[in-house]
């Protein structure tokens, strides 16, 4: 069976920010009243839903918009499988480096 490669790349990114979900922390996310756990848990599961439905374009864009709005922060890493799904959904990533704000380097 064909697999899309954007829906590769956008799981690829999905499984590395839901791997730094274990790490977030239980502050809660002010304008939310939920902890970043839970909504980084909220914010995957949402997009996983969407790849189901082959919306992979769509589950990458809300996850990262999700993320930047709660400012998690996220590693090197993950600002490289961003681009590489950004670019294999036929996005372009000047219009997203705005994440790029959320990386942690540590």
């Amino acid at each position: 069976m064909f697999e899309s490669k954007a829906r590769i790349k956008t799981v690829n990114f999905l499984q590395h920010i839901e791997s730094r979900q274990q790490k977030s922390s239980n502050r809660i996310v002010d304008g939310y009243q939920e902890t970043e756990k839970e909504l980084i848990y909220k914010f995957t599961k949402e997009a996983r839903d969407l790849i189901n439905h082959k919306e992979w374009a769509l589950a990458l864009e809300n996850l990262l918009v999700n993320i930047n709005e709660i400012d998690f922060v996220i590693d090197k890493v993950a600002i490289d499988l961003a681009k590489e799904a950004l670019e294999a959904c036929g996005m372009d990533y000047r219009e997203w480096t705005f994440i790029e704000n959320l990386a942690n380097e540590k």
